[in-house]
């Protein structure tokens, strides 16, 4: 329970000061503003985007409308999944203790974040299976599922499988296996089987004939993400698609997954074989050796023991495989995919993918479409130890896309590597999230090679990663806005250190919404543009930083809490000795709490002896061009402050104790500006 206490430090520590100065309170006031006329709220005359886009996240205008809402919020949404990080029957006590599972409450609470009402508390799932030889009742059901009956042609011929007698041949491989360890396994089957038809439902009013192109799509990323161009099927698609069927389906599985884990491992290292190809994929059990599996094509894998590697499309679904789990317990294993477009590592795409290793240094190396990524479906990677290697060119690491890619590492000193839309990105109707629990992690969104540069600066790469939300912008195209998802990178423990390109680190696009939650160590975050805290074109940016003495660079421009036209950036550090700079800026550097046309931007660092070093315009500057009602409904206003220690200032307009405005502040174009730097007082953000 230790991440609970921490993490309801941050939204009680302005409660614990309330005696004190209410420094935004007192300076709001000084403008005739408060929290209910500070935000964003277009009028139904402005030309902008509309505001019944059947994408948005259902709190979204509520949140831009009153931004002082945002830090508790974000940290309500951080807090369900904290509670639960490390939680299991076997340590939560009272009411929950039969039906918490860490697995499962991601998914649950990842819906919930979306706005989705799948069941509040979780729930106790047990499959029903049959008392007797449970394993052979099940495959029967597999294949009358899917209207064909054991006695059937074998689906096709594996080396392992060429027999008639189908149902003895099962019996046969199943002696010498365990009651139990059979009982487990049947309940795997049973939970996917009920999956499935919770799949199938999700995409029930998406038709049939057009399920191979969204699957086969290697480009809809770019199409959708960039509006380069339109895909109209994935859009209608994205329209139709049934995430509450979806995320129903995916909270059963993991609930029966992982209560048989304790079964499973039970027996790792015993020398267990199955192989069976059924309708709906192929099963096979491996046993202690250390294993070559090309297991592209399984419904269920299991490996108990060695160092294994899997090769291709593993723990991936397709149109006719609508669930996909691999299970590891033990072992230094290497997961490989070099097949761009291809999926591979907890990849749900349309369907529900999960890839669970329990121990030991592993590798994870794949293209796109990896590694926790979810589009029409969710995809699961689950790391429960060791220091781990994840390699990736994109959509992966935590990536959702009209459905929830969630990526769970809770131990060791692992690496994170990738290029674009990953390290939680979350697109429109999706959810991405990348947790990890504890160790000195490296998250590097590669910036070195320019292999996907954006329209910011050609000198590059557009990330879109490590708390990402982004929509389609399609105002300046074709008229298809597409509001944007949710991205969550939430590292609880470790020295971490973060480097990214453009659009990253607790960012946001075109009503998106980013979190990067780091909540303790000393840690370095290096960002370039639209990063560390940054919104732009309706978005929402949170990065929260809780103890430590953190080193942050911004390269260019916009971040440190800086947002952009119609959007809300926060920018909040709660403890230790901190330094805040930029190296290669241009003309258009702002930063520190500095906002841009009908936006609300906030840098907070709270104790600690801090050094800021920005480069152009900072510490809360604020510019517009509008006036009349954008004035009134759209105010533009650029918060600094910092609350304790004793701190450098490298502009003349701010310093120790001292109080300031920016020079360009103008009540009659909205414009509003506060700076302060005060050894005492406190801030109270809206509940």
């Amino acid at each position: 329970m230790k991440y609970l206490l921490s993490f309801f430090a941050f939204i009680l520590f302005a409660t614990v000061l309330h005696a004190q100065d209410d420094l935004l309170r007192r300076a709001l006031d000084g403008f005739g503003l408060d929290s209910s006329t500070v935000g964003y709220r277009p009028q139904q005359t402005w030309d902008t985007a509309p505001r019944d886009d059947p994408f948005r996240l259902p709190y979204f205008d509520e949140l831009l409308a009153r931004p002082l809402k945002i830090p508790n919020f974000t940290q309500r949404m951080l807090w369900r999944y904290n509670v639960y990080a490390t939680a299991d029957s076997s340590n939560m006590a009272g009411y929950h203790s039969p039906k918490v599972r860490p697995l499962a409450m991601m998914v649950l609470n990842s819906a919930r974040n979306l706005g989705y009402d799948v069941g509040k508390y979780g729930l106790d799932y047990t499959p029903q299976i049959a008392e007797t030889n449970p394993v052979l009742a099940e495959i029967r059901a597999v294949y009358e599922n899917n209207n064909r009956t054991l006695g059937d042609m074998i689906v096709y011929p594996l080396p392992t499988q060429h027999w008639s007698d189908i149902a003895g041949e099962i019996n046969k491989q199943l002696e010498g296996m365990p009651e139990d360890f059979q009982r487990a396994v049947a309940e795997i089957l049973a939970a996917s089987r009920e999956a499935a038809r919770w799949r199938n439902a999700s995409l029930d009013q998406i038709p049939r004939e057009d399920w191979h192109h969204i699957y086969s799509s290697t480009t809809l990323e770019e199409s959708q993400c960039d509006a380069h161009t339109f895909d109209q099927k994935v859009y209608d698609a994205a329209v139709a698609f049934n995430g509450k069927s979806c995320y129903y389906g995916a909270l059963l599985l993991a609930q029966a997954v992982q209560k048989a884990m304790p079964v499973i491992e039970r027996y790792k290292k015993r020398d267990f074989t199955f192989d069976l190809a059924t309708p709906q994929g192929r099963i096979f059990i491996a046993g202690a050796a250390h294993d070559t599996h090309y297991a592209q094509d399984c419904l269920l894998s299991i490996d108990l023991a060695g160092n294994d590697r899997y090769f291709g499309s593993v723990a991936a679904t397709a149109p006719e495989r609508p669930i996909s789990i691999l299970i590891d317990v033990d072992g230094k294993d290497r997961y490989e995919n070099t097949h761009k477009g291809a999926p591979a590592q907890g990849a749900g795409i349309l369907g529900i993918a999960m890839l669970i290793d329990t121990d030991e240094n592993d590798t994870y190396e794949s293209k796109t479409f990896s590694q926790g990524c979810g589009r029409f479906g969710v995809g699961i990677l689950y790391d429960v130890d060791g220091n781990d290697s994840y390699t990736s060119e994109g959509f992966s690491q935590g990536a959702g896309m009209y459905g929830q890619g969630i990526l769970l590492d809770q131990g060791g000193d692992d690496v994170y590597t990738t290029v674009y839309y990953a390290q939680g990105y979350g697109f429109s109707k999706g959810l991405g999230l990348l947790m990890d629990v504890s160790g000195d992690d490296t998250y590097t969104a590669l910036d070195d090679e320019l292999t996907h540069v954006g329209d910011e600066t050609p000198k590059h790469n557009e990330s879109d990663a490590q708390g990402f939300g982004s929509g389609r912008r399609g105002d300046h195209v074709d008229g298809h806005n597409m509001s944007g998802g949710l991205g969550i990178l939430n590292d609880l423990d470790g020295d971490d250190t973060y480097s990214a390109g453009v659009f990253a680190q607790g960012s946001s696009y075109w009503f998106g919404y980013g979190i990067l939650n780091d909540a303790k160590g000393n840690d370095s975050y290096r960002g370039v543009f639209f990063n560390l805290g940054a919104a732009a074109h309706f978005g929402i940016g949170t990065l929260f930083d809780g103890s430590g003495d953190d080193k942050s660079e911004l390269v260019m421009t916009l971040g440190f809490g800086t947002g952009h036209d119609g959007s809300a950036a926060f920018y909040i550090d709660t403890g230790g000795d901190d330094s805040y700079t930029m190296t290669a800026a241009d003309d258009r550097a702002v930063s520190l709490g500095s906002s841009l046309n009908s936006s609300f931007s906030m840098f907070l660092n709270v104790r600690g002896n801090d050094t800021y070093e920005p480069v152009g315009k900072s510490y809360g500057y604020v510019s517009g061009r509008r006036t009349g009602e954008w004035a009134q409904y759209g105010p533009t206003t650029g918060v600094f402050l910092d609350i304790g220690g004793t701190d450098s200032y490298n502009q003349p307009q701010a310093g120790q104790n001292t109080e300031w405005n920016s020079t360009e502040i103008d009540i009659a174009r909205g414009l509003y500006s506060i700076g302060i730097d005060t050894e005492q007082g406190s801030v109270k953000f809206e509940e």
